[in-house]
């Protein structure tokens, strides 16, 4: 039964490499975002001010509205295994972005590398501070810092819930089945997919909902506090994971892994967030840098200036720390199967 969830998360990372995004009117997370700007407006118009029930209710909301249409499409095609298979594995794509973010990166140091200008411009699509006056090497810093924090954002917090949910199911599947019956599922092979896909997308939910209203101004404070809590808890074991794989990597990729050790356990506290600091600590430890938000953090020592090559390397590194996490996935999947 596991070596189905297995292929879709495999099958859903070739996807992902292959083709990138889905096209934005059919992207799952475009609706999201439309929805949630649907939603917060409809509260704005019966309040003065959102609070904090607000963001639960929207929250929940949201959660059952896509995992509802992701269970009526895979349902639908359910009368076919091979079907049935391929569409879990598009679906689930889309809740994560390898090669966008890797790109992403890539496209700020190419454009750095021709004027600073253009970098902080392209910069500007990926970061929420105000990119406008970043010199070269804060925009270095700011490129590093969002494509390591994103490790845990954009890849390994929805493949570990894909694969977590399932398992925990599996566990208590007996108790369950008279309910899968009844909605359609009769195949415990299904039941253990549509729970990956629909973990996955319930991630992406919480994630795009703490993007996007996770905020502490008067718009935000209130409606955001249960999203962004909520994204931090989902993230805290990933975040963890992954400082742990970005360590294991900087070693494969002979670059300083003591010291991301050593970085990850000295300032790994340091920014606000409870969990974004792990993989920070451990690239800025990697990379023998400082990785710096002015008025908010500074992480690492800075052993060398921070240059396009350093975004290079931690392209690298995460190239390595993602791949090691799959390798991960697949000896998982090999130990529960015996």
């Amino acid at each position: 039964m596991e070596i189905e969830i297995l292929i879709i998360i495999l099958a859903s990372v070739g996807i992902d490499l292959l083709f990138g995004e889905f096209p934005s009117p059919i992207h799952p997370v475009v609706w999201m975002g439309k929805l949630i700007e649907k939603l917060k407006q409809l509260f704005f118009r019966n309040s003065k001010k959102t609070d904090t029930l607000s963001g639960i209710i929207i929250t929940i909301s949201l959660i059952i509205i896509f995992i509802s249409l992701f269970s009526i499409v895979m349902l639908i095609l359910s009368f076919n295994q091979i079907l049935f298979l391929v569409t879990a594995a598009l679906l689930l794509s889309t809740t994560f972005s390898v090669k966008i973010l890797l790109r992403s990166a890539s496209e700020v140091a190419l454009d750095l590398d021709e004027d600073v200008n253009k970098g902080r411009k392209s910069l500007s699509f990926l970061v929420s501070r105000n990119t406008s006056d970043l010199s070269s090497q804060e925009i270095v810093s700011a490129t590093i810092e969002t494509l390591t924090e994103n490790i845990v954002d954009s890849v390994i917090s929805p493949i570990f819930y894909s694969i977590l949910v399932p398992f925990l199911l599996l566990l208590a599947l007996p108790a369950l089945f008279p309910f899968f019956i009844k909605i359609g599922l009769t195949s415990t092979y299904q039941i253990l997919v549509l729970s990956a896909v629909a973990a996955s997308v319930s991630f992406r939910v919480v994630n795009t909902l703490d993007a996007m209203v996770g905020y502490k101004d008067f718009a935000n404070i209130n409606i955001g506090w249960f999203p962004a809590k909520l994204d931090d808890v989902l993230n805290f074991i990933p975040a963890r994971i992954t400082s742990i794989l970005i360590v294991l990597a900087a070693f494969l990729a002979s670059l300083d892994y003591k010291q991301s050790w050593n970085i990850m356990i000295k300032d790994a506290k340091i920014p606000p967030s409870p969990n974004s600091g792990y993989p920070m600590a451990a690239a800025a430890g990697a990379l023998n840098v400082q990785l710096t938000k002015p008025g908010i953090y500074k992480i690492g020592e800075s052993k060398k200036l921070l240059t396009i090559n350093e975004i290079k390397l931690a392209i690298k590194l995460s190239i390595v720390t993602i791949i090691l996490f799959l390798v991960g996935v697949v000896l998982f999947f090999i130990l529960i199967s015996y």
